[in-house]
């Protein structure tokens, strides 16, 4: 019933938006290309996803696009749009808000809105070791593999042995057993931050332990590159995003946060946003 997809999407955001305290809402989403940057670093990652999209989705997904503020940027998932965001100056307060654990990778305040009853402030340090252990532990999901015989277990017990990310990386390569492949791996599992993305060239900065690597995903046209992705009420739309502040949220990630003001506020009567 797509009435009744749109009515649940409806009450999903706003409830979510009351349990950050988010003044407002962006909706989170994936290119609709359905082709990401990780193509370019791994061919077969999500080569698994076969079947055909449920039509109850399609509907949540048309209709977030049609009556929510959207952030959608070419080759990035929903994923890498809010861990951006979080980091974005442009925002006020934000917080991803999200019942995927894979946002514990994102520094910055994250909720989850079926295990928590408020946000998270996720450190830089921590978020670094959680992407350490997902690139240990491989995705299936994704279809990517990590190291063999490596699970939640092996990997924290790998990466909690050290205490700082030089030395976690060492780890890691250790793992491995080759340091190419660990940087692959690495690059999968790791969300992009706000300093990883490029606003004006659409150019993304791919991780690696000593000097991070700019590229562009292939699928990009010239004339795509020239313009500039946005936070917007219309989908595809080219406007600067440095002059909207929002809340974000997709069919199961979300992210709220304020508008800035133009008079200056108390701090007791100033909302947070949510991602």
């Amino acid at each position: 019933d797509p009435i009744a997809v749109k009515t649940t999407v409806d009450h999903l955001i706003k409830e979510w938006m009351n349990k950050a305290k988010a003044g407002t809402s962006i909706c989170c989403m994936s290119d609709p290309s359905h082709r990401y940057f990780r193509h370019d670093v791994y061919p077969e990652y999500k080569a698994n996803r076969t079947g055909e999209r449920p039509a109850a989705l399609t509907t949540a997904l048309d209709h977030i696009r049609n009556k929510h503020r959207i952030a959608e940027y070419d080759g990035l998932e929903a994923d890498d749009v809010m861990g951006v965001l979080a980091g974005s100056t442009a925002l006020s307060d934000p917080v991803v808000v999200s019942i995927d654990k894979d946002m514990m990778t994102i520094p910055g305040k994250m909720l989850n809105p079926s295990k928590m009853r408020r946000p998270l402030r996720i450190s830089k340090a921590a978020a670094d070791r959680q992407v350490f252990m997902q690139a240990l532990m491989g995705d299936r999901t994704d279809n990517y593999p990590g190291v063999e015989g490596i699970g939640p277990v092996k990997a924290r017990r790998i990466i909690e042995q050290h205490g700082d990310a030089r030395r976690c990386w060492g780890a890691v390569v250790e793992a491995f057993g080759d340091e190419d492949q660990a940087i692959t791996m690495v690059r999968l599992s790791r969300i992009l931050r706000a300093e990883d993305y490029n606003f004006d060239t659409g150019e993304i900065r791919l991780w690696h332990p000593v000097k991070p690597v700019w590229m562009r995903p292939t699928h990009h046209t010239t004339e795509k590159a020239k313009s500039k992705p946005s936070i917007t009420s219309k989908p595809r739309s080219r406007q600067s995003s440095s002059t909207d502040t929002a809340s974000e949220t997709s069919s199961n990630k979300s992210a709220a946060t304020n508008k800035k003001t133009q008079h200056r506020r108390k701090r007791t009567s100033k909302k947070r946003g949510g991602i």
